[in-house]
């Protein structure tokens, strides 16, 4: 029998990794990315309704396009001073709905423009970071928080044990 696993690597090129654009978002005094593919919709600020005993970040819950979705407060998840306050100081605020199964939002202070990075444009960060970390975007000589939306629940709510559907 002939080997020829040495002929077909030439009929598998690497492929290369996909390009994805990413929203540039501000919340406290850190500059944050999402995969624009993982937002449902970016809306003007409305104050969630409260949900009894959650946890801080946990702002509750508004109905955009239809879902409901419970709002965390991205400032207080990664450990800053929360500017989810009532009032006309949450006029620049918005929230982002979230594309997936765990009907999640953002409450953030700010959306900005769209990129697309380069391989390049991404930096190592310490095995230390929070779960929510998916990397690090160098920018106009700053970092950028791209997050692991899949961590951010988990974040948000501390440990606390998640209250199951009982049938």
């Amino acid at each position: 029998m002939k080997d020829t696993t040495h002929n077909q690597e030439k009929y598998f090129e690497p492929v290369p990794e996909r390009v994805r654009t990413l929203q540039l978002l501000r919340a406290g005094a850190y500059q944050f990315a999402i995969f624009a593919d993982e937002i449902a919709a970016i809306a003007p600020w409305q104050q969630p309704t409260p949900l009894p005993h959650s946890p801080q970040s946990v702002l509750g819950v508004v109905s955009i396009q239809g879902r409901l979705l419970t709002v965390l407060d991205l400032a207080l998840i990664t450990g800053q001073e929360s500017s989810a306050i009532q009032g006309d100081e949450n006029s620049g605020r918005h929230i982002i709905a979230l594309r997936g199964d765990e009907q999640l939002a953002l409450a953030v202070d700010d959306v900005s423009n769209t990129l697309v990075p380069a391989a390049g444009d991404f930096v190592e960060h310490a095995e230390t970071a929070p779960a929510f970390v998916h990397r690090l975007l160098r920018c106009n000589g700053g970092n950028i928080i791209v997050l692991n939306l899949k961590e951010l629940f988990p974040a948000a709510i501390h440990g606390r044990e998640r209250r199951r559907r009982s049938f």
